[in-house]
């Protein structure tokens, strides 16, 4: 009983001090399942010591019962449940914004799933030669490492939407989207209005509008942004245009010279986007948290997969080292035929 109370309050500890530390990395993610698997194992220890007890109160052996019960039938549903949500979610993509390969993510998920559930299990039995055997173990990590890092990453996200009482904010930077003609898109739309809660919220911030003029647009991002906000009651004297950006890097960097020294600021963008855009300003020693616009649902999915997508690419080091890691662990395995 002593272990698991240990370790309880180790997870819960570390946990805490990721958030307090640095919740912009995937540790917060992971300081958060560790802390959750360590609660639920402190409370099965907590069962079996009070066994007796609990064997004694009908309703509580009842409701345990149930609960075991849904967590059973969760666990065996989830994985076909995903991959009806993948199929429903790249299904109605397709229909509402076309067949470009960025609107496929969904389906292209949903059947990768399939295939490493259902087929994928099949390819071990191919091939008793060490080298196939260690191969398939090989590629067969590496899928739970990346489904891993997606549920660590979808955890962090999460948790750096949550803002609780935040201090007082100088700057709210808006990062750009695409334009309609001179109007901002409703995707942008949605980015502005959440910057415009936070407006309201703290007198005397000042919002950054940020994003350049495209090949095809008539205007800057800024601008359109800005107009929008001036329709919305906003004094043109709060608004600052950072009009040269063309990158989510260059929105945060070109956003930060037009602050004063020792500013505190926020991001607003869409929910999908705050992650990724709050590690690109850590990476540039900044200090930010972020808040995210809602987005209909359909596209917020598919866009959470390019964003992930895009977050390896970043971190394409890191997933090189571990890629090469394991590839030298299974080769030495594969020697030494253990």
């Amino acid at each position: 009983m002593l272990f698991f109370i240990l370790f309880f309050l180790m997870a819960t500890g570390w946990f805490i001090f990721t958030l307090v530390h640095e919740r912009r990395s995937l540790l917060a993610g992971a300081s958060f399942t560790a802390c959750l698997f360590s609660s639920v194992l402190l409370a099965v220890a907590l069962a079996f010591h009070y066994s007796q007890f609990i064997s004694e109160q009908r309703w509580l052996v009842f409701l345990l019962a149930v609960l075991i019960v849904i967590v059973v039938f969760c666990g065996m549903i989830w994985p076909f449940a995903l991959i009806v949500v993948f199929f429903y979610n790249g299904i109605k993509m397709v229909l509402k914004e076309g067949t470009n390969l960025r609107n496929l993510l969904s389906l292209g998920f949903g059947v990768l799933l399939i295939a490493y559930l259902f087929i994928w299990p099949f390819f071990g039995h191919l091939s008793d030669k060490t080298i196939w055997r260690y191969t398939y173990a090989y590629l067969g990590t590496l899928a739970l490492y990346l489904i891993a890092i997606m549920l660590m990453y979808t955890v962090t996200l999460v948790l750096n939407l949550i803002n609780l009482r935040p201090k007082k904010l100088d700057y709210i930077v808006v990062l750009g989207a695409g334009l309609n003609g001179k109007k901002v898109s409703p995707l942008l739309g949605a980015r502005i209005d959440r910057a415009l809660e936070i407006y309201h919220r703290y007198p005397g911030i000042k919002l950054i509008m940020s994003g350049g003029q495209g090949a095809d647009e008539i205007i800057s991002e800024a601008e359109a942004m800005a107009n929008y906000a001036y329709e919305k009651g906003v004094k043109k004297e709060d608004v600052i245009l950072e009009d040269r950006s063309t990158t989510t890097y260059e929105n945060i960097a070109f956003s930060r010279r037009l602050m004063k020294p020792n500013s505190r600021f926020a991001i607003a963008t869409n929910s999908f986007h705050v992650y990724r855009a709050l590690v690109i300003a850590k990476r540039q020693g900044l200090k930010c948290i972020g808040f995210g616009a809602k987005t209909k649902w359909y596209f917020t999915l598919n866009a959470f997969i390019r964003e992930f997508i895009a977050y390896l690419k970043i971190t394409y080091k890191l997933q090189l080292a571990v890629v090469v890691s394991l590839g030298v662990v299974y080769m030495l395995l594969a020697a030494l035929k253990l």
